[in-house]
């Protein structure tokens, strides 16, 4: 009905004079601007009522309680090897996670110390192995298949990597070691060979490795090998000389008798050969003070920093700030600051990305993120110091969809050549929820979590197939803890395997969107490193409340894109390449 029409139907008041008894005009019913902010409240209504559901605020309920089990005794992992207590250092004790058999289910590969060249009545001593490879049964349970698989070798491992370097759908594993580090190929049916001659990946034997990882370092559908130098001595001075220290002995911290060393880098020739990188690939992060390699690198760890789909570097190390490397694709790495860098680019838009969406949301995958917001934390009461730990792991332990923390707190010394009375302390290992921006240190007192452990690698999977992921700590001078998660949440959840067709298997670098109705959860495969331990490579997605998946959409290294609709959630969903 127009307006005139409406004042024609309103009989006029009178006046207030009282005369005149004739129709007028009625004033209006609202304040004139009323219809045209009326649809804009509305609207606004409507968006905010939306933006909350899509983008929750950050959750202040309290911390669930841990619920983790001890299973280590009945697992069968308590046969594992040990590092020997009475090594010239005690940064060593390594763990893998990967399906060597491809049944689907996550095995354990663990690295360990042997009897130093000189310690020549140990080296006499029969039954010692450096390498212990356990093939989950499934029902919580691990049967020692080291000699089986021909990997009941002697070296003075640190760490090791998977990955399927021959593209043959058989995962192998790189063992890095003080002296020579060695390459073992995976035959199938459960059998190794030690190919390290032929690759040319051993490195020189005056020289003392520790994080490693398989990238494809010049997209080529390659798996090439980054490997990182904690230090070298040399060639003229015995290992023992080169660890020896004044009146201590040995040192549980920064040896001394050894140089910084670049890391090295092996393109993949294809054939099981490898040709080392000049100059590092640009990996060259150099002490200003001395201008050597900055000494004592511990761990190289894979991220997408700029959400580019080219894998990225990040070192740490053990007495100097982290270190960020951009992939600038051609085999050539550059080293990240953030000055030199465009607000909107480059690694720095990856923090703040991620910063900036609430928990469990992100545009590009949240772990390095989660990694630099941890390494940033300072707290009295809740502490928590990537710099000064030895262990810890990202984890989504309630399949909310957020990641925390688990930690060994193995403490590394912190003066040269000096340590504490005795052997260094053991530890309780803690757990770190996010709460917005915020970490508390949420572990329970109870059996499981008060065993102090000397923790050197931790990794986590999930081992015995119920979705959630449990945790391995891999130890120094003891065996292995197995911890079941037994949080019980009832969360959905959802697991993706990759399997690349036209690059290498594991599709490193490939990109996976989970779409939810209410999120996009996203995150990058590529193999899950942390200081001397590997995670498995499935992708593990805790699905807080949404219970239902509508697509998954992967963006392959090759360039192709691909949607699935998966068939439901609470399951695993293997994706080959169209």
């Amino acid at each position: 009905m127009n307006e005139t029409a409406t004042k024609a139907l309103v009989p006029a008041q009178p006046s207030e004079g009282g005369a005149g008894d004739g129709l007028r005009p009625a004033p209006p019913a609202w304040p004139p601007l009323i219809p045209v902010l009326l649809p804009l409240v509305v609207a606004a209504i409507i968006l905010a009522a939306a933006f909350a559901y899509l983008f929750p605020a950050n959750d202040t309920r309290p911390a669930p309680i841990p619920r983790f089990t001890d299973i280590t005794a009945e697992s069968g992992l308590h046969l594992a090897a040990t590092s020997n207590p009475a090594d010239p250092t005690t940064i060593g004790g390594g763990v893998v996670v990967f399906d060597y058999d491809n049944d689907g289910r996550p095995d354990l590969f663990f690295v360990n110390g042997a009897p130093w060249p000189w310690q020549e009545q140990l080296a006499k001593q029969p039954g010692r192995g450096s390498c212990a490879l356990f093939h989950n049964d499934g029902n919580n349970h691990f049967t020692d298949v080291t000699a089986r698989a021909g990997l009941d070798v002697e070296l003075q491992g640190m760490t090791a990597t998977a990955g399927d370097f021959d593209n043959d759908g058989n995962v192998d594993l790189f063992v890095t070691c003080v002296g020579v580090n060695h390459l073992f190929r995976n035959l199938g049916g459960g059998r190794f060979e030690d190919v390290t001659e032929q690759a040319g990946v051993g490195g020189e034997d005056h020289t003392w490795s520790t994080g490693a990882a398989w990238i494809d370092v010049d997209g080529d559908g390659k798996l090439d090998l980054v490997v990182a130098h904690y230090a070298r001595w040399a060639p003229e001075v015995s290992l023992e000389l080169a660890f020896t220290v004044a009146r201590v002995g040995r040192s549980y911290g920064t040896p001394v008798g050894f140089v910084s060393a670049f890391p090295s880098v092996y393109r993949n020739l294809g054939d099981s050969h490898f040709a080392l990188l000049p100059g590092s690939a640009g990996l060259h992060d150099i002490d200003p003070q001395t201008g050597l390699a900055v000494a004592y690198p511990l761990a190289v760890v894979p991220v997408d920093a700029n959400g580019d789909g080219r894998i990225d570097l990040l070192f740490s190390y053990q007495e100097s700030e982290n270190a960020l490397f951009l992939n600038q694709g051609q085999g050539v790495f550059r080293k990240w600051s953030a000055g030199r860098e465009d607000r909107h680019e480059g690694a720095g838009a990856g923090f703040a990305s991620s910063a900036a969406l609430p928990p469990g949301l992100t545009i590009k995958d949240d772990r390095l993120a989660a990694f630099e917001a941890a390494a940033r934390f300072r707290s009295d009461e809740n502490y928590l110091d990537v710099m000064r730990k030895f262990g810890i792991a990202p984890i989504d332990y309630e399949l909310d969809g957020r990641l925390e923390f688990i930690s060994g707190n193995g403490l590394i010394e912190p003066a040269v050549g000096r340590l504490e009375a005795g052997t260094p302390p053991a530890r309780r290992p803690h757990l770190y929820w996010r709460d917005g921006n915020s970490w508390l240190n949420i572990t329970p007192r109870d059996a499981t979590w008060d065993q102090p452990v000397l923790a050197r690698g931790i990794a986590v999977a999930d081992f015995d197939g119920d979705g959630d992921l449990d945790v391995v700590i891999a130890q120094h001078g003891a065996g292995p803890v197995l911890l079941r998660n037994d949080q019980h949440t009832g969360s959905p959840w959802l697991r993706v395997q990759l399997v690349a067709r036209r690059t290498q298997h594991e599709a490193c670098g490939a990109q996976v969107e989970v779409h939810t109705p209410r999120r996009v959860f996203v995150q990058t495969a590529m193999p899950a490193m942390g200081y001397m331990a590997q995670s498995e490579s499935t992708l593990a997605f805790g699905l807080g409340e949404d219970a239902r998946v509508s697509t998954i959409v992967v963006r392959w290294p090759s360039g192709a894109r691909q949607e699935v609709r998966p068939a439901g959630v609470n399951r695993t969903v293997v994706i080959r390449e169209d």
